[in-house]
C-alpha cells in the first residue's frame, strides 16, 4: 500500500471515527497502517477507558509501543485503571528504554504493583536503572544488545546474530569483551559477513570502541552519537562491562525531551505539565514563578514612577509605553529561544558567547533600524508631533538591539555560574527589557521634555 502524507491523515481520521463508534477490532485494523506516535496522539483525544480497549485489541508488541509514546498524565490514569491481564500484558512489552519514562509517570503505590506484573527480567533491569539519576544515560539505556567474547570465530558469532531475539536482530554491530567481560572492541556485521567463517572475531573488531557510562549525563551521550552519526553507542559500568546501549532513535528522543524541557522552563511552566495535568497541579507549578515575577516587575514599576513628573508634562508618552516594552520581550524570547535551543542541542558552548553576542548586534541594529523607522512613522501619523515620533522610535530601536543582546546572552551567563540555563529566563527576560525598554524612552522624554512640551 502506498502512504503519503493525505493518506495518513485519513487513516488518523478513520482510527478517530472507529474509536467514537466503540469499534475496536476495526481500529486496531486500521491502526496497523498508522505510526505508534500517530495512533498514540489519537488516543489522548479520548478517555483511558477508551485507549485501554484498543490497547487490548492490538498485539501485544505493537500496544507495548504506542503506550510508550503517551503522555505521562496520560499514562497515569490509563495504566492503573486497565484490568490486570491488560496491564501486564501491556507493561511487559513496552520498550525496556522507554520503560522507566512510563513508571515514573505513576503513583508509588501504582508503580509497585506495576512492577509486580513484570516478567522477572524486565522488572529487574527497570530497577537497576531506576537507581541511576534521572538524568544519566543508565536510565535511559536499552538492554537489547549481542556481546561476544574475542576469541569467538566468525561463523558462530553470526550464527548468535541469527539466534538472537527480535528486539536485536537487526543490530549493526556486536561489543567484544575480554575473559572478564570487559568491552574490549566492536565489531559490525558487515565485518563479519566480509571475513573468513573460521577467523577470531579479535582479529577485525575494532579496538577503540567510543562509550559512555551508566553514569554520565544521557544528553552528552546523545549529543555523541549525533555528532559522530553513530547508530548505537554503548553503555558501561565502572567495570567496563556493557550494561546497556542507547540508539540514534533513543538520543534523538533525548534531544527532544532537553529542548522542549528548556524552551518550556523558560516560561517558567513545568515540563512535566501538559494537556492532562490536573488544575491543581499546574496552578502549583505555575503560581510561585508568577508570584515572583511580581516581585521582579516592581522595577518597572519603580522607574515609571521616577519619571512620573515627565509623564505628568507630556501626558501621551504614556501611551507608547507598551509597544515599546512588548516589542523588546518579544525581540528577546526570539533571540532567548535560539540560544536555548542550541545550548540544549549541544551547537553552541560557553566559549561561545562572543560569537552570539556579534550576531546578535547585527540583527538587532538591522531590526531596530527597521522597526525604529516603521514606529516613527506610525507615532506621527497618530500624533502628528516629529519629535515625540522620533523619540519613540529611537527609544524603540535601542530597546530592541539590548533585548537581543540580553536574550541571546541570558542562557550563556546562568550556564557560566552552574545554573539551569532555561529555569525561568523568559519572565526574567521580559522584566530586564521592561526595565530597559522603559528607561530609554521615559530617560530621552526628559532630556528632551522642551521640545515635547512645545
Amino acid at each position: 500500500m502506498r502512504i503519503d502524507t493525505e493518506r495518513l491523515a485519513e487513516l488518523s481520521e478513520q482510527l478517530h471515527a472507529e474509536l467514537e463508534e466503540n469499534h475496536y477490532k476495526r481500529a486496531a485494523a486500521i491502526a496497523r497502517n498508522l505510526s505508534s506516535p500517530r495512533v498514540a496522539d489519537t488516543l489522548t483525544q479520548f478517555p483511558p477507558e477508551v485507549a485501554g480497549r484498543l490497547l487490548g485489541a492490538l498485539p501485544p508488541l505493537r500496544a507495548g509501543r504506542v503506550a510508550s509514546h503517551l503522555p505521562a498524565d496520560y499514562n497515569a490514569q490509563l495504566i492503573p485503571s486497565l484490568p490486570q491481564a491488560i496491564s501486564t500484558r501491556l507493561l511487559n512489552h513496552i520498550p525496556a528504554d522507554q520503560l522507566n519514562g512510563v513508571l515514573e509517570s505513576l503513583r508509588q503505590e501504582d508503580r509497585e504493583k506495576a512492577l509486580t506484573l513484570m516478567a522477572p527480567e524486565k522488572r529487574a533491569f527497570a530497577m537497576a536503572a531506576a537507581r541511576y539519576e534521572p538524568d544519566a544515560a543508565g536510565r535511559v539505556m536499552s538492554p537489547h544488545f549481542i556481546t561476544v567474547p574475542a576469541e569467538m570465530l566468525v561463523r558462530t558469532a553470526l550464527q548468535t546474530v541469527l539466534d538472537a531475539p527480535p528486539e536485536v536482530e537487526r543490530t549493526p554491530y556486536l561489543y567484544v569483551h575480554d575473559s572478564r567481560d570487559r568491552l574490549v572492541g566492536v565489531v559490525s556485521i558487515k565485518d563479519l559477513l566480509r571475513t573468513a567463517p573460521d577467523a577470531p572475531v579479535k582479529t577485525i573488531m575494532n579496538t577503540t570502541p567510543v562509550m559512555v557510562r551508566t553514569t554520565d549525563p544521557a544528553l552528552d551521550a546523545a549529543t555523541l552519537i549525533r555528532n559522530r552519526r553513530f547508530t548505537m553507542l554503548p553503555v558501561v559500568n565502572e567495570y567496563d562491562q556493557v550494561n546497556g546501549i542507547i540508539t540514534f532513535d533513543d538520543a534523538m528522543a533525548i534531544h527532544s525531551r532537553e529542548t522542549s524541557r528548556m524552551i518550556t522552563a523558560a516560561g517558567a511552566v513545568t515540563v512535566e505539565e501538559s494537556f492532562f495535568t490536573p488544575p491543581t497541579k499546574a496552578i502549583k507549578g505555575r503560581l510561585p514563578w508568577m508570584a515572583a515575577n511580581i516581585f521582579l516587575n516592581m522595577g518597572a514599576v519603580a522607574i515609571i514612577t521616577g519619571f512620573e513628573e515627565t509623564i505628568a508634562t507630556v501626558a501621551i508618552l504614556a501611551a507608547f509605553i507598551p509597544m515599546i516594552t512588548d516589542m523588546g520581550g518579544n525581540v528577546g524570547i526570539q533571540s532567548l529561544s535560539v540560544a536555548i535551543r542550541s545550548l540544549a542541542l549541544g551547537e553552541a558552548r560557553l566559549r561561545d558567547l562572543g560569537k552570539v553576542l556579534r550576531k546578535e548586534v547585527v540583527i538587532g541594529m538591522v531590526n531596530g533600524v527597521a522597526l525604529g523607522l516603521l514606529f516613527a512613522v506610525i507615532a506621527f501619523f497618530l500624533q502628528g508631533n516629529a519629535y515625540l515620533a522620533l523619540l519613540a522610535g529611537v527609544a524603540l530601536s535601542i530597546n530592541v538591539l539590548v533585548a537581543g543582546l540580553v536574550g541571546g546572552a541570558l542562557p550563556f551567563l546562568v550556564r557560566a555560574v552552574g545554573k539551569d540555563p532555561a529555569m525561568m529566563t523568559g519572565p526574567v527576560l521580559t522584566t530586564i527589557t521592561d526595565i530597559t525598554g522603559v528607561s530609554i524612552y521615559l530617560g530621552l522624554a526628559t532630556a528632551f521634555i522642551f521640545r515635547l512640551s512645545t
